[in-house]
This record gives structure tokens, sequence and C-alpha cells, in this order.
């Protein structure tokens, strides 16, 4: 267990830290579900690890719970697509709040729920990769 996160995020101040830390979180588009029945998305992908000095990643769920409906935008059609996120933003509203996920190359999903309820939760420890994630100017 040494190194893993498992944070949780139960109010929209909460989402900027956890959005920080979910920062290029990769995983295939077929790796990304909504079960209607549990008002639940996972995303079951890699995470780069942030807060380490080396670069490192490991595998991550960040599952959205509580939720109402959830849209995609730009959805690839192949499952193998792998998809970047960028960030996670909330929004609170009168009747419900708003998630939204942003995802390199323009993807992104939009999930109405009742309350902000997001964990992510690290499945394994911490592993060294090559590469750093680039951010060029856009």
């Amino acid at each position: 267990m040494k190194g893993r996160l498992h944070l949780r995020a139960e109010d929209a101040e909460d989402v900027p830290a956890l959005s920080a830390l979910a920062q290029d979180f990769v995983a295939r588009a077929a790796d990304i579900g909504f079960d209607m029945r549990a008002r639940r998305l996972v995303l079951l992908g890699n995470r780069f690890c942030w807060e380490t000095r080396r670069p490192m990643r490991t595998r991550t769920a960040l599952v959205l719970s509580s939720l109402l409906r959830v849209k995609r935008r730009n959805w690839p059609a192949d499952g193998e697509t792998v998809l970047e996120l960028l960030a996670i933003e909330a929004e609170e509203g009168e009747e419900a709040v708003t998630l939204r996920l942003h995802f390199a190359g323009g993807a992104a999903i939009r999930a109405e729920a009742e309350c902000v309820d997001l964990l992510l939760d690290d499945l394994a420890d911490p592993v060294p990769t090559p590469r750093k994630p680039v951010h060029r100017p856009g």
C-alpha cells in the first residue's frame, strides 16, 4: 500500500485537488463505463503520479456516484482509443450538481448528480514510467 492514494471529493470545493491529481489519467474508451442501475460512472486506467519526484504511473479507478444522467461528447467510436483526462469540474446548481470531465482531443463527459461523490482509488503501487506528460499551450 506504499504510495497509493485513496481520495474522496464530497463537495465542489474538493474537486480541484482531486482533478489535479487525476490530470493525465489515461484509459481506453472501453474501460470507461456507466452503470445506470448503480448510478455510477467508472474509469479504470493509469494515473500519472504528480505527487512523486520520479515519473511514475499507477493503476487507478476513478468513480463518480449518485449520478442522474451521463452524456458524452466527441466520443471515439473505437473502444481501443486511449483518452487522456485533462480536468474534472463541478458546478453546484439548485436541482443537481454538474460534473464535467474534459479529455485531450475534445472528448468530454457531462454527468448530472444528486451530490458530489467522487472517488480516486489507486489499485496498485506506482511504477516508473519513461515519459512525463507534456502540456503544450494551445
